[in-house]
């Protein structure tokens, strides 16, 4: 049996515990990072799909091969570059940015992890 990816088990949980507060609770995540309330039905949509993605990352984390989640790496970065860059251009509060760093902290785990196999 393969060594598991642990840093995938952190992401799993961080991205459990966001997708469960924008599916149930949306407002309270966006008022932490300056936006306004909605009522719109899309952030719940995001909130679901965020749910749905620790399935795919403790799947990886047992049975993922190097490829695999070093592409995860990859999206997680791109995924950063994308906050950081609403911030930039005026679109978001610099508070997002806190969404990034957590993310980059997790990404740069893997990538360890990737690097130490």
């Amino acid at each position: 049996m393969t060594k598991p990816y642990n840093s995938l088990y952190g992401q799993a949980v961080y991205a459990l515990l966001s997708g469960l507060q924008l599916l149930f609770i949306p407002n309270t995540m966006l008022g932490m990072f300056g936006f306004p309330p909605t009522h719109e039905i899309w952030i719940r949509v995001l909130g679901m799909l965020v749910v749905i993605l620790p399935i795919y990352y403790v799947a990886m984390a047992r049975y993922g091969n190097k490829q695999v989640v070093g592409a995860t790496v990859t999206g997680r970065v791109i995924f950063c570059a994308g906050l950081v860059a609403f911030v930039l251009l005026n679109m978001a509060k610099p508070a997002l940015i806190l969404f990034a760093v957590a993310e980059t902290a997790l990404a740069a785990w893997t990538w360890w992890e990737l690097r130490n196999r």
